[in-house]
């Protein structure tokens, strides 16, 4: 008899320590019926197993009935065995897909949003939003003579540490992204063209210090361009080709940055 009990009570304590798993797959995939269904069958079968073992306490204990202990004994720590996996196999499979997301939608270099991200982020403002908002873009003055002098590890430092000090000058709600190459740009929300002109003014002054790469002190330049929303542009094709010209007018003229349609104002 109490081979028996032990045996039934390991398959018991299999089913006990395999709620947990499948209780964290039912919150995770609430939506999928078949983990509340687990769920409930394993209730039932500790239930079975709480009875059978007062039924052996009731009773002499034959061969079968220690046959059937065994078997009990190998079901509970198979259901274990099997929840325990199935949830290894989800977590990872998550992980995967927010890996994926990620790169999708992140620059592997600096981890700002890329172009993609961006355009999202945008188009989503301008769904959602009628007040008004700032689009800032740069452009990294000379990078090409850093790629083409250093190689591009020297390049590639420089657009990590340039990518960390953008993020850090900007307001926290502020969304920061790398288009591409040494192309930067920011959406400002619920930003006038003033306070715009304070963050550009935090990003040229953060880029003053030297980066840092081996034995090299490197002096890296920026030309910014703001954009406001509605003004500048109600779409985001517009909104972003009227900073990018700004940009491009602060790149010539050499200022350190432009509003647009107001060149006369350039700092």
């Amino acid at each position: 008899m109490i081979l028996a009990i032990c045996l039934v009570m390991v398959g018991l304590s299999g089913l006990l320590a395999a709620t947990l798993p499948t209780y964290q797959m039912c919150v995770l995939h609430e939506q999928h019926k078949g983990w509340r269904l687990l769920m409930s069958m394993i209730a039932m079968f500790v239930f079975g197993y709480i009875g059978f073992i007062w039924l052996l306490f009731h009773r002499p204990t034959a061969t079968l009935e220690l046959i059937v202990a065994a078997v009990f004994a190998g079901g509970g720590l198979f259901v274990w065995l099997v929840t325990k996996m199935s949830r290894q196999t989800l977590a990872k499979l998550m992980q995967t897909i927010d890996d994926k997301d990620y790169q999708a939608n992140h620059d592997l270099l600096t981890g700002l949003p890329n172009r993609n991200r961006f355009y999202d982020k945008m188009d989503d403002m301008l769904l959602a939003t009628q007040s008004q908002f700032s689009c800032v873009m740069m452009d990294l003055n000379e990078f090409k003579i850093i790629n083409d002098t250093l190689g591009h590890e020297a390049g590639d430092a420089v657009l990590k540490e340039v990518g960390k000090r953008i993020a850090y000058a900007c307001p926290p709600h502020a969304i920061a992204a790398r288009l591409g190459g040494d192309e930067f740009a920011v959406i400002l929300p619920n930003t006038s063209s003033e306070l715009a002109t304070e963050t550009a003014l935090k990003i040229k002054q953060s880029l003053l210090q030297d980066i840092q790469f081996d034995h090299h002190k490197l002096a890296v330049g920026v030309s910014i361009g703001i954009a406001q929303f509605p003004s500048d542009g109600s779409d985001r094709r517009t909104l972003m080709k009227s900073a990018d010209i700004a940009m491009y007018h602060a790149k010539n003229h050499h200022t350190p940055f432009t509003i647009f349609n107001r060149q006369s104002q350039s700092k």
